[in-house]
């Protein structure tokens, strides 16, 4: 009998047990939610699906996951090599293209200078003209000079001329051949641009024969000062009329020189005489020079850079 009771308890106690199982809802809902790690989300690809136990209301989650494997196929020794290659014709053709263009903007500037360079020759050959007659007429009245004191009559109208003649003609050479194109392509290192290597040797010669024409000018204008020092000693300025421009043949008076028997004269003679012949003999050869360098220095230039 107590056994018997003892089964009628328990399965009273299932039964209870059972009834406030089905009574709870929420404890439902929960069980039947499944348990979804953080790792794994449900998609439309992964389908959750939920089963239910013989043996109880828990249910199981079977989910099926489907993994998606990089594999990468292992590349041939050959494809490197390609790569490697493709790479490295990239880089060179850039290195090929910014070469190309420099030498392309050098070439550019070399032809600017010569033109540069020919538009100088073209006004020094000018300047070198003009400088040319202008030596002739020096040569000319100084000469006229030297012949009136070595002529020894020191009269009125001799004297005059004289006062004329020294003014005008014994003064300082000024002549100054345009350089523009030489301090850039000397301060800007722009020789090394001249590919044309007969250009470049014609333009350094014809720079140094520049450097020879400033030096024989120096040289005259240095006996020059000397042969002027000496004419303040013989001519009185007093005579010169005092005018808005400078003259050299206006007199206030009959000039006269200050002492006819000084020694200075036959020094200054002397020094007038040389310099007669420094302009004679050696400036004008050095002006005809180069004059006739530059301008086949403006041939060379235009025939070697098809200059018009």
């Amino acid at each position: 009998m107590e056994e018997f009771k003892n089964k009628e308890e328990r399965s009273k106690a299932e039964g209870e047990g059972i009834r406030e199982e089905k009574h709870d809802p929420s404890a439902a809902k929960h069980e039947l939610m499944p348990e979804v790690s953080s790792d794994s989300t449900p998609s439309i690809l992964n389908p959750v699906r939920t089963a239910v136990q013989p043996g109880g209301l828990k249910p199981s989650t079977d989910m099926e996951v489907h993994h998606h494997g990089h594999v990468h196929d292992k590349k041939k020794w050959k494809e490197y090599v390609f790569q490697f290659f493709m790479l490295f014709l990239a880089v060179f053709c850039g290195f090929l293209a910014e070469y190309q263009l420099e030498h392309t903007i050098e070439h550019k500037r070399e032809k600017q200078f010569m033109r540069s360079m020919v538009e100088d020759l073209e006004k020094d050959v000018t300047a070198i003209e003009i400088e040319t007659r202008r030596i002739l007429q020096q040569q000319a009245g100084l000469d006229s000079l030297v012949l009136i004191i070595h002529g020894g009559n020191m009269e009125q109208p001799q004297v005059s001329k004289m006062y004329e003649l020294q003014r005008k003609y014994i003064g300082p050479l000024k002549l100054t051949l345009v350089n523009r194109t030489e301090l850039q392509l000397k301060n800007a290192a722009g020789m090394r641009l001249i590919l044309s290597k007969q250009a470049a040797d014609s333009i350094i010669h014809y720079w140094s024969m520049t450097d020879l024409l400033y030096g024989s000018k120096e040289s005259i204008n240095e006996h020059r000062k000397k042969a002027k020092d000496i004419s303040f000693t013989i001519f009185n300025s007093k005579y010169y009329e005092d005018t808005e421009f400078f003259t050299f043949d206006k007199f206030t008076a009959e000039p006269e020189l200050i002492s006819k028997s000084s020694a200075a004269l036959p020094e200054f003679v002397n020094r007038v005489s040389h310099v007669k012949d420094l302009l004679k003999y050696e400036y004008k050869l050095r002006l005809d020079m180069q004059a006739d360098y530059a301008k086949k220095l403006i041939r060379l230039i235009k025939k070697e850079y098809h200059l018009q």
